[in-house]
This record gives structure tokens, C-alpha cells and sequence, in this order.
């Protein structure tokens, strides 16, 4: 074992010798990981008192929650933080007496509970995404992270799925179901069909994440279709994640979302039907439930539905063809 870490270590104290012999007055200098005359703002988990940069350096190489370390040469103090330049570039500030350096040897952002993101989306501008997969968040910087699913390839990717339903067996349409107002309860259970966060918990989301954008899937294989759908980042469709949260306004249709590559519904170029009774319209005016993100998010009158709960559930552009293996629902929010 102290073979294998000798190298590392001796390259970490060559590294860390060769910053702690850099003059204070290294202004403005970008290295790629380094930053002379330059200090990231805020987000500091550690403070302590450091004889150099160089120390500091070191320290934060054997901390895994350590990302980045900035070094105040006139007041000798190592910042220790849980962020980078590159996941928060607005927090770069010129300062000649400071030197920044991200840890070269740090653990991805969301790989671990000890390093969460703030969401999905957070993570990939991180460039800490690994692919479609678990990671885990914290939304409040609570001190209590929760795993969730991400799916970082779709449109860009840093989306947080909100719930699924999959046809794993034919028995799958018979599975239990939860309902919370939660998203601690109920977003961890992202293997798990049925997982309903009802609309307080998704405004709570809302406020403490920041999402801005709801996307809408689900393939039957009985009619070979995919409905896929994204609100758009407008006005339109700020009104659309407004009436899943907070308003009961019922948001104009058409106009309000894009359709994804893969979207190949009668739904998706059908928006001015969509509503009832006033058409062009997302919901459904007799259904404004706590539910209704799942329960009529959009109807096509007596035609076809995209719909999770309810009388006559799990329907994707279409009214009554059966299920069967491999049918597949999913939210998802950025």
C-alpha cells in the first residue's frame, strides 16, 4: 500500500512546493487549475491558517469534499470550498492578494452523500455528470442529501426525475402507489412505480431548486408512439410550471412547449384540442387537484390522454389500448 501511494504523494508535495514559491504579487495569472490574483467567493465549508498556498493546497487534496481551495497570502488563511470556477464562474473575483486552485484529485460533485450537487442541472455545469444515472443532491445545502435519478443526455441533460411508471412484468399495473407532499420522500424512490409528489411538495421543489421547465414522456408499445414534450423557458411556458405549482390559471396550449426528436404523437400536433371544455388549454377546468401533474396534466377530449393516475390510467396518446411489457411514463424537471 505505501508503494502505491509514494508516487502520488511525492507528486502532490512537488506540486504543492512549487505554489508555495509563487510571490503574492502573481496577478491575474490562469494556469488552467490556478488562478493567481484571483479568488472564488463564498462557498466555504473550512477555514483555517495555512504557512503557504502550498499547505493549503495539500490540505484540500485529502479532504474529498474539498473542490477548490483559495489561499490569502496576507492574512495566511486557506478557504476551503465546495464549489469550482467552473460550476460557479459568477464568484471569480480579481484579488491580487489571493491564489485559487481546484483539486485535482477531487471526488465528482453528486458521485457521493458527502458531495452532493444542488440539482441535476447543477451537476452537469459542474462537469461532474457520468451519464444517465443516481447521484445525489441537496437542494437546501441542508446538511442532509437524498439520492434521485438524473438524466444528463436529453436536451443538454440536468434533468431530476419527478416519476415513472414502467411495465416491468404484467403484473406491474398492479403495483402500490405513494403519494407525499415531500420530494424527500418521495423522489429517492426513483427505481419504484407509482411515486406521486403532490402539487405543495412540487411547488416546495420549485422554490428551493429552481426549476424551470417540465418535460412530459411516455411510449405504448400497442400504438408504436412516444409522446415528448418540453416546456419551453417563456413566458408561455413559465405559465405552464405555474399551474402545477402555485395557479390555477389555466395555461394556453399551443405555443407553450417543444417537442423532442423522438415525440412522434398525435398529442404533441393536436395543441389546439387539447383542454376542456375551453380548447388550447393545458389540465382539465374539473380536475385542479394537488394530483393533477399526473392525472390530467393534458387531455384531448374523448380522443386521446397523457395520464398516470386516475379511473382509466397509464394512457399515452391514446384512450384504451392495453398495456403491455416495456410501456414506460416519466416526469422530469430542470
Amino acid at each position: 500500500m505505501v508503494g502505491f501511494w509514494s508516487p502520488i504523494l511525492g507528486f502532490m508535495l512537488y506540486v504543492a512546493k512549487i505554489i508555495a514559491d509563487q510571490p503574492p504579487n502573481a496577478v491575474c495569472q490562469d494556469t488552467g487549475r490556478e488562478k493567481f490574483g484571483w479568488a472564488l467567493i463564498g462557498h466555504d465549508y473550512k477555514s483555517s491558517t495555512a504557512e503557504n498556498f502550498g499547505q493549503c493546497f495539500f490540505d484540500c487534496t485529502l479532504d474529498e469534499q474539498c473542490q477548490s481551495a483559495t489561499f490569502l497570502w496576507n492574512t495566511k488563511e486557506c478557504k476551503l470550498k465546495k464549489e469550482t470556477k467552473k460550476s460557479r464562474p459568477m464568484d471569480m473575483k480579481e484579488n491580487p492578494a489571493a491564489t485559487y486552485m481546484e483539486n485535482p484529485f477531487r471526488a465528482k460533485k453528486g458521485s457521493k452523500a458527502s458531495i452532493p450537487g444542488s440539482s441535476c442541472k447543477d451537476i452537469l455545469a459542474s462537469g461532474d455528470s457520468q451519464g444517465n444515472g443516481g447521484y445525489w443532491i441537496d437542494p437546501t445545502d441542508s446538511g442532509n442529501p437524498f439520492p434521485v435519478y438524473c438524466d444528463m443526455n436529453t436536451d443538454r441533460g440536468g434533468w431530476l426525475l419527478i416519476s415513472r411508471f414502467i411495465m416491468e412484468t404484467l403484473n406491474s399495473s398492479n403495483d402500490s402507489s405513494t403519494e407525499s407532499d415531500s420530494y424527500r420522500a418521495i423522489l429517492p424512490a426513483y427505481t419504484s412505480n407509482n411515486q406521486y409528489l403532490l402539487r405543495s411538495g412540487f411547488n416546495q421543489l420549485k422554490q428551493d431548486m429552481g426549476f424551470t421547465q417540465i418535460r412530459f414522456y411516455c411510449f405504448k408499445n400497442a400504438t408504436g408512439r412516444a409522446f415528448h414534450i418540453m416546456t419551453n423557458e417563456d413566458t408561455n411556458g413559465t405559465n405552464v410550471v405555474n399551474f402545477f405549482t402555485t395557479s390555477d390559471n389555466i395555461p394556453v396550449a399551443c405555443g407553450s412547449f417543444t417537442r423532442l426528436p423522438d415525440d412522434n404523437s398525435s398529442l404533441a400536433v393536436n395543441c389546439d384540442k387539447w383542454g376542456q371544455p375551453t380548447k388550447n388549454r393545458w389540465g382539465h377546468a374539473s380536475k385542479l387537484t394537488n394530483d393533477r401533474l399526473f392525472l390530467r396534466p393534458l387531455t384531448w377530449s374523448l380522443t386521446r390522454f397523457y395520464r398516470l393516475k386516475g379511473g382509466s390510467r397509464y394512457q399515452c396518446d391514446d384512450k384504451t389500448f392495453p398495456l403491455s411489457v416495456g410501456d414506460i411514463w416519466q416526469v422530469f424537471v430542470r
